[in-house]
């Protein structure tokens, strides 16, 4: 039995990712069980979802601690040591960016590190920043777990028309443009060599680390939420154009704009989760939104 677990922010498609993927091993052959994890449901907050396959029936219905496989959605996630927590000897992570050494040192886990420029190429193909199929494809190449054409049949399931055609297109580009690099794994630990196909053993003992088996688990760490942490773009005012006219601050969901000396309203980036609704209500169109680079 295998197990891999996703991880993403609320809206980027990791919940429908992992159904897509279940579809997909059913399609070849495989038993599947998946399931999400979220807490506060609502666009940018942290998402997890889990999923087991094997060749016969899976019977485990706790959460995924110990994946053979990660895949991180998000750039900035991608940088967290919690996304790999688990992490088997020799796993693998898929990781959405362009940067090299995103990983954690602290992650001595890993034997195989893909990664892909998931959002670069979701906005040039879908339109809209939600990386997951093209994620898929480069799933299935880097792990050549499922074919690509399951994956396609599988989507037919969840999208139809011009929006199957763009995603089938993003997925085909991950599939295309990944980049798969070999690390040097420690040694196994107690727990055995990582093996993708099947498990002999039996179900596992799950480590309990959590007070709370619920998607509450994880609860006490969004006490202090820095939202700028959500964001891939963000607004840039031209005062050209700008009325100062304040509609701006009076439309941001989280009044993150503020009034400044020169008398232009500035977002606060530690919390402007760059969800554009400040350049959608501009009545000058004052403001754009632009991507941002990851540091």
């Amino acid at each position: 039995m295998g197990e891999i677990r996703i991880h993403g922010r609320g809206g980027q498609g990791t919940v429908v990712a992992a159904e897509w993927l279940a579809a997909t091993f059913v399609l070849d052959g495989k038993y599947v069980a998946s399931f999400p994890s979220f807490g506060q449901e609502r666009r940018g907050v942290p998402v997890a979802a889990f999923l087991r396959f094997g060749a016969e029936p899976v019977r485990e219905r706790t959460r995924v601690y110990h994946p053979e496989i990660v895949l991180v959605f998000d750039r900035v996630m991608a940088a967290l040591p919690e996304c790999y927590a688990g992490l088997k000897e020799g796993g693998m992570a898929i990781i959405n960016t362009k940067e090299e050494g995103v990983v954690p040192s602290s992650v001595t886990s890993l034997g195989l590190c893909a990664s892909v420029d998931a959002t670069g190429i979701a906005l040039q193909e879908i339109g809209r920043p939600i990386p997951n199929s093209c994620m898929l494809g480069a799933f299935a190449r880097a792990t050549q777990l499922v074919p690509l054409d399951a994956l396609s049949r599988a989507m037919e399931g969840f999208l139809k028309g011009d929006g199957l055609a763009r995603n089938r297109r993003s997925m085909e580009r991950g599939f295309r443009e990944v980049k798969v690099k070999s690390l040097t794994p420690v040694a196994p630990d107690k727990r055995g060599a990582t093996n993708l196909t099947r498990r002999s053993d039996g179900p596992q003992s799950i480590p309990f680390e959590s007070k709370f088996e619920s998607p509450w688990a994880d609860a006490h760490k969004m006490l202090t939420v820095l939202t700028g942490d959500w964001r891939f773009q963000a607004p840039v005012l031209d005062k050209e154009t700008c009325r100062q006219c304040g509609w701006c601050q009076i439309s941001c969901p989280l009044g993150c704009l503020q009034p400044g000396t020169d008398g232009y309203f500035h977002p606060d980036l530690t919390y402007c989760k760059g969800c554009g609704i400040c350049a959608h209500e501009c009545p000058a169109y004052a403001i754009r939104m632009v991507q941002e680079e990851v540091d």
